[in-house]
């Protein structure tokens, strides 16, 4: 679905399509939360403006700060939030510990729990990867093998979905549900890396007027881990194509069907055998119709 220069709904239509939105994951929304992902500008007033009829007459229901189109999503969110809390403290630690792999830049909390809305106990913990330019491959072929051998290929605390070169940053799909997922990106690691990812897809503001960009981010900084002068030594680039080969070979193998989405370029990967993406447009086209 393309984005929208000016919209034809109003505010009242574009706060249901947003919540909409987020009704397939049956998660709520705060006002700064509606804002953020409404696909027309507007203020924190302008919204409280036309949420108040709209609670009002029960074409949304609000409760303790939440807004949702069904009422009973307020209560699952609610009940989850000491689930959220504790996870994200487990993803934190998570995300240090990742960052000291070799060629990791930054790392980025993505998925469900990035939006405060993990709804079970056995749900997984996802990052996005930020690496050293050259190396995405490389990077992603020792995260895996520690997960396959320390973890026996769990992917709870430990889902490695995307992973992007830091001189290239821009994401190959722009659309909605896209730039929801970036929006909602939270950094573990190196924030200012993130700053260069947001510059280099403002695409963004298309779909998500209200999305507040950084200013100047900062410059990253240029470092070198001991491991990876080594791993340069012993032939580092071989060894990137090597594992681009064979994790190519594994995505295109394993992904089937309309559900699935793999990226195996030279500067980003991404692999999502079962992603939600159509289900979830198609439940917001139709409902938003």
């Amino acid at each position: 679905m393309g984005p929208l220069s000016h919209s034809s709904f109003s505010i009242e239509q574009e706060i249901e399509r947003t919540l909409r939105y987020f009704e397939f994951f049956k998660h709520p929304l705060y006002i700064e939360e509606i804002r953020k992902f409404l696909r027309v500008e507007a203020s924190i007033a302008d919204l409280e403006s036309a949420l108040q009829p709209m609670a009002d007459s029960q074409q949304v229901f609000y409760s303790e700060g939440f807004y949702a189109l069904n009422p009973d999503h307020i209560q699952v969110r609610k009940n989850c939030q000491n689930l959220n809390l504790g996870r994200l403290k487990i993803a934190r630690r998570m995300g240090y510990f990742i960052q000291s792999f070799p060629y990791v830049r930054g790392v980025y909390l993505s998925g469900s729990l990035s939006n405060m809305g993990m709804q079970n106990a056995s749900d997984d913990i996802d990052f996005f990867i930020i690496t050293k330019a050259g190396r995405v491959w490389l990077a992603k072929l020792f995260l895996i093998g520690f997960k396959k051998l320390f973890l026996l290929n769990s992917e709870k605390y430990f889902c490695i979905n995307m992973l992007m070169d830091e001189r290239k940053l821009k994401l190959k799909k722009k659309n909605l549900y896209t730039a929801a997922e970036a929006a909602s990106l939270l950094p573990l690691t190196h924030p200012e890396i993130m700053d260069h990812f947001l510059q280099e897809n403002n695409w963004l503001s298309a779909f998500l007027p209200n999305f507040v960009f950084p200013n100047k981010p900062q410059p990253p900084v240029a470092y070198s881990k001991w491991t990876e002068q080594i791993l340069e030594f012993l032939g580092a680039e071989k060894l990137e194509q090597w594992a681009r080969g064979k994790f190519q070979t594994h995505m295109t193998e394993n992904a089937s069907g309309d559900s699935s989405y793999y990226e195996a370029e030279a500067h980003s990967s991404a692999y999502f055998p079962d992603s939600v993406e159509q289900k979830l447009m198609d439940h917001y086209n139709v409902k938003s119709k």
